[in-house]
């Protein structure tokens, strides 16, 4: 038989039983594209999840002032426990393996440049507050050390300052007042954080202190650790810190806050290897159910095409003829349902992204084309097993035998 019409063949016999080919096509066709679409809106999930730690370093700490509540030592409990910049130098000593540590004291001050002012929430920090809440450099600088050791009065201004000070006049070089003090704009930059963190202005913590803090209390201390490290340890090991300098129960959470964002960053992504795998899972027990139905409608194909086989084996047909036909069937079901599958469920995934939906925990969904591409090729792999049992039971039909069949 010709190439040619050995498929037009299988073609006929697919179109005899129109209702059975089209159920087991069904069966294929919804496992891979629910496969595509889950992982699609898992990928979305994730990164809408994820979103949470874009603005900040995912693997930083921050450490913030509370109340106690236990007492310690004769003191009473609901004490205020306010941190200071010297609780900053005792943290980088007792654990020299941190990173870009930073005190953060802020307050809203007027800023003034020529005739325009307005009021602008104010940073005092030191350079290893830019790497922790990931500031994005525009034009110029950030603060760096030199500025801290020599106690300059620099300014590093968001660009929500720059258009309402600035306009379209450069700022860099240029000089500002704040709260009535002279401050040279050294840098701008951007923020993924919002409008309140675009209208911020960072200034080194001394100078801050000089102009705005002499009592060197802070909001807050900040640092990043190593992936590596464990998190809870480090954590217990700043409360230790802390309670001995401001004499609080360790063991007392009220009395410091620690926001530990590795902790969570781990927890989040523990979560979505679940999710992942789950996804997974549930896409190839669905696949799985679409091959066996594969192989069962073969199966009764082969019973109810006994006559038809038995007569093609009468008139020439090799059992080798017979085998390849019903394995084709099976190949062209898979094949073709599979693909319709994978294309409508990436294109389903690309209609949702590209319509911008974009929810508190859902954002940009996308599918692995590469993972979806070895599905189907596993599919149809899959596809041509199944139908394997069907195609070698026609293949040993006896013809004489078959004739006879009702």
């Amino acid at each position: 038989m010709r190439f040619g019409d050995h498929w037009r063949q299988v073609g006929i016999s697919l179109s005899r039983h129109r209702l059975r080919t089209g159920l087991t096509a069904l069966g294929v066709f919804w496992g891979v594209f629910m496969l595509v679409l889950l992982q699609g809106v898992g990928k979305g999930l994730e990164r809408g999840v994820f979103e949470i730690f874009r603005d900040d370093a995912f693997n930083s700490i921050w450490v913030n002032g509370g109340h106690t509540t236990m007492p310690y030592q004769g003191l009473v409990s609901g004490r205020a426990i306010r941190l200071s910049i010297d609780d900053v130098a005792a943290v980088g000593l007792a654990l020299p393996a941190i990173g870009d540590l930073s005190p953060r004291q802020r307050s809203d001050r007027p800023v003034a440049f020529g005739r325009l002012s307005q009021s602008f929430e104010i940073l005092g920090i030191h350079p290893g507050y830019h790497v922790v809440e990931r500031t994005i450099l525009r034009q110029g600088r950030l603060v760096n050390w030199r500025d801290v050791q020599e106690n300059r009065r620099v300014a590093v201004i968001g660009s929500r300052v720059v258009e309402l000070l600035f306009r379209d006049r450069d700022p860099i070089g240029e000089r500002i007042e704040i709260g009535g003090a002279g401050y040279l704009v050294v840098g701008t930059f951007t923020d993924t954080g919002g409008e309140r963190e675009l209208r911020r202005i960072y200034i080194p913590y001394p100078a801050y202190q000089r102009s705005f803090g002499p009592d060197r209390l802070l909001e807050s201390i900040t640092f990043t650790i190593a992936e590596h490290t464990d998190p809870v340890a480090l954590e217990a090991r700043v409360r230790a810190v802390l309670s001995t300098r401001h004499r609080f129960d360790a063991s007392d959470r009220a009395a410091v806050s620690v926001w530990n964002n590795l902790e969570e960053y781990k927890k989040f992504r523990a979560l979505f290897t679940g999710v992942s795998a789950f996804v997974t899972l549930v896409g190839v027990a669905t696949l799985c159910a679409g091959l066996v139905g594969v192989g069962n409608i073969m199966l009764i194909a082969v019973r109810e095409r006994t006559r038809e086989i038995g007569l093609r084996k009468a008139v020439g047909a090799t059992s080798r003829t017979i085998l390849t036909m019903i394995l084709h069937e099976a190949l062209v079901i898979t094949t073709v349902s599979g693909y319709v599958g994978l294309v409508l469920g990436v294109g389903c995934v690309e209609l949702l992204r590209r319509s911008g939906l974009r929810a508190e925990y859902f954002r940009d969904p996308e599918v692995d084309l590469a993972g979806a591409g070895l599905a189907l090729g596993a599919l149809i792999a899959g596809g041509v097993v199944a139908g394997l049992i069907p195609a070698r039971q026609a293949a040993r039909v006896d013809p004489a035998e078959a004739l006879r069949h009702e």
